[in-house]
C-alpha cells in the first residue's frame, strides 16, 4: 500500500476515535466532579414512552426497546469499571418505568440541532435512591423518540436525502442527590441510537424519479438491529451494535481522570 493509502487509513481511524471520545458535557470542573462522584450508580436503561416515538406500530417498537434494554446496564457497569475512573460503579436495581416516574420531575424537548429531550430530577427521590444504593450519584440513561433533521445516505454512499427523520435517541445524565446534573449527553446529530425511518433510493431509481420516499423500518427489522452482535473488525463484541457504540461513547465521556488511591485524583 502506498503512502497515500496509509495516510487515508490513519485519518479515518483518527476521525472515528475523536468522535467516540467527544460524548457528553461536564457541568462542573472535572476535579470537582471527581471529588463529588467516587461511587457511581447505574440505573436500568429506561424507555420514555411519553416522548415522540412516531411509528405505525409505536407500541411494538416501545416493547421491543424494553426487551432489548433489559439487563444491558450490567455491561455498561463493567465497561465503566474497566476505565478505573471511580472507586466503584454499581448497578442500581429497579423497574425502569417506575424509576422514571419517581425521579423525573420534567421533560423538555430541545429545539437545537441535536434535538431529543433533557430531563430534570426530583431531589428527594434521587437522594433516597442514592442513599439506598450507597452511591454518590446516579447515571440515568433514557431512550426517547424524536423527529430530527438528518442526512441519510444510500448504500453506495453516493446519494443522500436531507429530511426530518423519526429516530430513537438517548439522553444520559449523572445526577447528584441534590438533583444537580453534573454531566449530561444527548445523541449527536447524525448518530441516532436507532433509525426508525430510511430513504428508499431503490424505489426512486426503479420508478425513474428524483422524489425519494421516507419509509418506516418494520418492527422485525428493528428487533434484528437491537439484537445482532457487533462483529465489525474495529469493535467485535457480544453486545448488539447500537448498544456497543452507545456504551463505548458513554464510558469515554464519563472518564474525568484516573482515580488516584493515594489522594489527589490523577489527571488523564
Amino acid at each position: 500500500m502506498g503512502r497515500t493509502g496509509w495516510m487515508m487509513i490513519l485519518f479515518l481511524l483518527t476521525t472515528m476515535v475523536s468522535v467516540g471520545c467527544s460524548s457528553g458535557v461536564y457541568n462542573v470542573p472535572k476535579d470537582q466532579y471527581r471529588s463529588l462522584v467516587k461511587t457511581l450508580g447505574v440505573l436500568p436503561l429506561i424507555v420514555d414512552d411519553g416522548s415522540s416515538i412516531r411509528h405505525p406500530e409505536a407500541a411494538q417498537v416501545i416493547e421491543a426497546l424494553r426487551r432489548a434494554n433489559a439487563g444491558k446496564e450490567v455491561a455498561l457497569v463493567e465497561l465503566l469499571r474497566e476505565k478505573k475512573a471511580y472507586f466503584d460503579v454499581r448497578a442500581v436495581p429497579g423497574q425502569p418505568d417506575e424509576l422514571l416516574r419517581s425521579i423525573a420531575v420534567s421533560r423538555k424537548a430541545m429545539a437545537d440541532k441535536d434535538g431529543g429531550y433533557v430531563y430534570r430530577f426530583r431531589p428527594d427521590a434521587v437522594a433516597e435512591l442514592a442513599r439506598s444504593a450507597a452511591v454518590d450519584a446516579l447515571l440515568v440513561v433514557v431512550f426517547n423518540g424524536a423527529p430530527r433533521q438528518e442526512r441519510r445516505w444510500d448504500r453506495t454512499r453516493i446519494n443522500y436525502l436531507d429530511a426530518v427523520y423519526d429516530s430513537i435517541l438517548v439522553s444520559a445524565a449523572v445526577v447528584l442527590p441534590t438533583g444537580e446534573i453534573v454531566w449530561e449527553s444527548r445523541s449527536p446529530v447524525g448518530e441516532p441510537f436507532l433509525n426508525l425511518q430510511y430513504p428508499d433510493f431503490d424505489e426512486a431509481y426503479y420508478n425513474q424519479t428524483d422524489q425519494v420516499a421516507k419509509k418506516y423500518i418494520t418492527v422485525p427489522g428493528l428487533e434484528r438491529a437491537l439484537t445482532t452482535p457487533d462483529k465489525s473488525w474495529l469493535g467485535k463484541s457480544q453486545l448488539p451494535v447500537p448498544y456497543h457504540a452507545l456504551f463505548k461513547n458513554l464510558a469515554s465521556g464519563l472518564k474525568p481522570g484516573l482515580l488516584n488511591p493515594f489522594g489527589k485524583p490523577a489527571d488523564e
